[in-house]
């Protein structure tokens, strides 16, 4: 779990709110503008009695001390990190004692917005921070085709790095073999066969990584929170006593809901049975492996298939 440069960019979408509504009141803030305050009437005195040449020397200082007052309304600095870092020790102290049951009561407005991200296609990615995934939020409006801009718009890499990720990874045995024609597929956008190849692999990997109460559990009761429930208080377990905090709130409030959401709209009807006809609107690897479906696989659904597989090897695969 240790993925430290994702970490660092981290940050609770709580403390981001609190630490802009408090900052403006805080001590230190009203401590900081009375200094500037001060230092721009010390100015003023002392340009009574000085050279035209000394004044603008001076000048220039004034200004730069009007920049970094009004700079102090816009930017975070030490000031805003401190306060950022209070509200965070004072959320540690709250949850530290709490199960995995309490602790997934206390955020279950996070856990269910998580999810909505997986039910249309999206597992919360290690590559995104919460202003990310509130973007993606504003993008599915539009559409779950346009999340896929954040992993493969113009100037992003994020998929290219997921690829390269995977490739470092899948070196051996089928794993390789199934990742090596999908990614092919993929670049001669036969998107259909990549599908193939790929959601085989992800049921691989899923199947390999995780620790299932029973591997021969049926798809809905293996990809739900039963199903992962032995992985779940394990990783909660660790996490606790390695007094993970913010690594648990990502585990257990975007990840995990994200991807059973997601695993369970590709590998499970649902209402859409074949015997009635009616063909889901999304990517399910029954119709597709059934050879049921009418219509073309889209490159944004092989990107969803490459994202869970990213994100399955960042929470499972270096154990």
């Amino acid at each position: 779990m240790a993925k430290g440069y994702f970490f660092a960019k981290v940050v609770s979408r709580h403390e981001d709110e609190k630490m802009s509504n408090d900052f403006e009141n805080s001590q230190e803030y009203r401590k900081a503008l009375e200094i500037a305050k001060k230092q721009e009437e010390l100015y003023k005195n002392v340009t009574k009695a000085i050279s035209p040449e000394a004044l603008a020397k001076f000048q220039e200082l004034s200004n730069k001390l009007s920049e970094w007052k009004n700079s102090l309304n816009n930017m975070p600095g030490l000031l805003k990190f401190a306060e950022m870092l209070k509200n965070y020790q004072q959320e540690v102290r709250v949850t530290e004692g709490l199960t995995e049951a309490e602790f997934e009561e206390k955020y279950r407005s996070e856990i269910e917005w998580s999810e909505k991200f997986g039910k249309n296609g999206w597992v919360i990615s290690e590559h995104s921070n919460p202003a990310d995934i509130k973007n993606w939020e504003q993008l599915l409006r539009e559409g779950e085709a346009k999340v896929a801009e954040f992993f493969d718009g113009e100037d992003i890499v994020i998929l290219d790095v997921i690829i390269e990720g995977l490739q470092e990874k899948y070196v051996s045995d089928e794993i390789q073999l199934y990742f090596k024609n999908g990614m092919q597929a993929f670049e001669n956008e036969d998107y259909m066969t990549a599908a193939m190849y790929l959601l085989a692999l992800l049921d691989n990997r899923v199947n390999k990584l995780v620790d299932f109460p029973n591997q021969h559990m049926s798809y809905k009761v293996k990809y739900s929170n039963s199903g992962f429930a032995n992985q779940m208080a394990e990783d909660f377990r660790q996490l606790t006593e390695k007094r993970g905090f913010m690594s648990k709130k990502i585990y257990f409030l975007e990840m995990y809901p994200s991807l059973i959401a997601y695993l369970n709209r590709i590998f499970i009807d649902g209402s859409y049975k074949f015997e009635k006809g009616i063909e889901p609107p999304y990517l399910n690897r029954n119709w597709l492996m059934h050879g049921r479906m009418n219509r073309s696989i889209e490159r944004y659904e092989c990107i969803q298939i490459l994202n869970a597989l990213s994100v399955i090897e960042f929470m499972f695969g270096d154990r």
